[in-house]
């Protein structure tokens, strides 16, 4: 392999190299194939690796890198998920005052806010968020959707920013537009959480977080040490290092290649029935067939072994990356000849009532209209709740809950949390 800066990386090799016998967690000992193959380099925090929750080695040096790649004064890693980062971001906006929701957000988010007692305001929008007069505080937003579309930000954080407010973006799918003048600018967020397994060459459950200040990077850093797992994974904290080092060298020869095989792949914007999404990242290929099911196109092609990323409504989500890109005219073909026929159901987002109080109870979902939820509900993917806490079900929605109780988050066993 091709000699890359990756402090952590090269450690973690170094260490599983010289490995005669381990006498340390992980139970597999460093051994095995098949699923096991990776084995010699998921280790522990033995001497010359550092620690993850305290790091002064070897992690901190790739940290460090990792700012300087996306643009900030520190970062810090996660091997939970971007979730984890979120649920850290919270707990430090606890300490700064109120914490303002702005636009959609992330089931994280919601999560977030119950386990740490944080009650947000909700603003559906920049413009109702404007017409506040917020005094310090940290606003919450999305910087890309999971279809590649980018949040226009600058009048938010120009707002945030007159009235004291810190800024927090869930960037979680835009990890990658640090390596290509192609693909949109990062966010400028304070701080901007990246889900870095999801579009890069990273194992899952590698995240970032990455901050513009002294201030909000040791407030962040003592809050990973609560949220974050005591057994951070060497192998995810590794391929973040190298990814992070190879990108800085390749991205742009990477994603200029991946732009060409989008356009070589689908060159009128279109196959058979499906039209292709404008959004602000060519990488997140979205094909769209208005009024139907996606789910039916995503199902067919998880039959033949092709695995797409998302069916969102009538939205069929596709990451292209550099180890796929080859296949596209593969996912072309099939588009060409599908004939759709599932039409799509949705469930509006709409005003509902808010009622508190009662004992939290399960119900089936024929039993949930009427009743107040506990606990948010939606779609995943995408992860935004279409119900949150507090808002009371109506029959359509218990309809819509029993019919898609497979793809939904927020039930218990197919069932429905109310209060009662």
């Amino acid at each position: 392999m091709k000699k890359y800066h990756a402090p952590l990386y090269d450690a973690v090799s170094a260490a599983a190299a010289r490995a005669s016998a381990r006498f340390c967690m992980p139970g597999h000992s460093g051994s095995g194939s098949g699923l096991y193959a990776s084995a010699p380099f998921d280790l522990t925090e033995i001497e010359g690796l550092d620690n993850m929750l305290c790091p002064t080695g070897v992690i901190r040096e790739a940290e460090d890198a990792a700012a300087r790649a996306w643009g900030f004064k520190r970062a810090l890693f996660f091997t939970a998920g971007a979730t984890s980062a979120m649920h850290t971001a919270l707990a430090a906006a606890r300490d700064r005052g109120s914490v303002y929701a702005v636009g959609e957000l992330h089931r994280s988010f919601w999560g977030g806010c119950a386990l740490l007692g944080i009650c947000p305001e909700i603003y559906a929008d920049e413009e109702a968020f404007f017409r506040t007069d917020p005094r310090g505080g940290t606003a919450f937003f999305t910087a890309v959707d999971y279809c590649g579309v980018k949040y226009r930000e600058e009048r938010l954080l120009s707002f945030c920013d007159a009235h004291g407010v810190t800024t927090v973006a869930d960037e979680a799918h835009g990890a990658h537009f640090a390596f290509s003048e192609l693909l949109p600018q990062p966010s400028r967020a304070d701080a901007v959480i990246y889900g870095l397994h999801k579009t890069l060459p990273v194992y899952t459950a590698g995240a970032l977080m990455c901050l513009r200040s002294d201030r909000d990077a040791d407030a962040s850093a003592f809050y990973r040490q609560r949220v974050h797992t005591t057994s951070p994974s060497y192998t995810v904290m590794a391929s973040i290092d190298l990814a992070r080092a190879r990108y800085e060298c390749e991205g742009s020869a990477v994603y200029h290649m991946i732009k060409e095989k989008v356009k070589e792949a689908f060159p009128a914007r279109r196959a058979g029935a499906f039209g292709i999404l404008q959004n602000d990242d060519f990488s997140r290929l979205v094909l769209i067939n208005e009024g139907y099911a996606a789910s039916e196109f995503v199902l067919a092609l998880t039959e033949k072994g092709i695995y797409p990323e998302a069916a969102i409504e009538d939205k069929a989500v596709f990451i292209v990356t550099e180890n796929n890109a080859e296949k596209l005219p593969l996912l072309a073909a099939e588009a060409e000849k599908f004939v759709p026929a599932q039409k799509l159901v949705r469930t509006e987002r709409t005003a509902r009532e808010i009622r508190t109080g009662g004992m939290p109870c399960i119900v089936d979902a024929d039993d949930c209209a009427g009743f107040a939820s506990v606990g948010e509900i939606g779609t995943y993917p995408p992860g935004v709740p279409f119900i949150k806490t507090g808002e009371v079900f109506t029959p359509a929605d218990a309809e819509f809950i029993k019919k898609n109780a497979h793809m939904l988050f927020g039930l218990v066993n197919g069932r429905v949390v109310v209060l009662k």
